[in-house]
């Protein structure tokens, strides 16, 4: 199996294209990333040639690199995905509290599903979102998209995505309490 850690977005609520290398509990968002999903199968890093420094943090760590457009997160997910074989799984680079323990439970909740492609969402509250966590079982476009299906859970930090200030607050916190909300 192969793992793609989604590092190419441009960062800008945060004014941060290096968003993954942002510090978090010590460490880069990145490196709690790429923690959770060690063993799992070949990890490879899809950024844009505009993260230098993500690049050369991936290098430094022994990833491979997927060099995508960046011209969105659909786009280089499939971008990336055709640079490797399937199986893949695709998590956010700017999930630090995600856990071996998450992705385990995901992948044994897709193993049931028979769809090319099965996403990971999240209830909070009246809406639902997605995460970012996507099992790819075989590259198969249908009018341009991979069908898919969304497996839904109760939020949890484990799924905190830093997008915004108050997301990167509401992590630092976290850090400092140990408390998970």
């Amino acid at each position: 199996m192969n793992i793609i850690i989604m590092a190419g977005g441009m960062g800008s609520r945060l004014s941060n294209p290096n968003k993954p290398l942002i510090d978090i509990c010590g460490k880069p968002i990145i490196e709690h990333v790429a923690s959770s999903i060690n063993g799992f199968g070949r990890v490879y890093v899809a950024t844009t040639i505009r993260h230098g420094e993500v690049v050369n943090w991936a290098r430094q760590h022994g990833y491979e690199i997927a060099i995508t457009s960046g011209r969105g997160y659909p786009e280089d997910l499939l971008e990336s995905l055709s640079m490797v074989s399937t199986p893949v799984i695709f998590v956010p680079a700017d999930m630090p509290f995600i856990t071996r323990e998450l992705i385990r439970r995901f992948l044994m909740m897709a193993a049931y599903i028979t769809s090319p492609m099965i996403t990971l969402m999240y209830e909070r509250g009246d809406y639902q979102h997605f995460t970012g966590i996507s099992l790819v079982r075989k590259l198969e476009l249908m009018h341009g998209i991979i069908p898919w299906v969304s497996l839904v859970i109760p939020w949890t930090p484990e799924l905190l995505n830093i997008n915004t200030q108050e997301d990167l607050e509401l992590a630092r916190e976290l850090c400092k309490t140990h408390k998970l909300l």
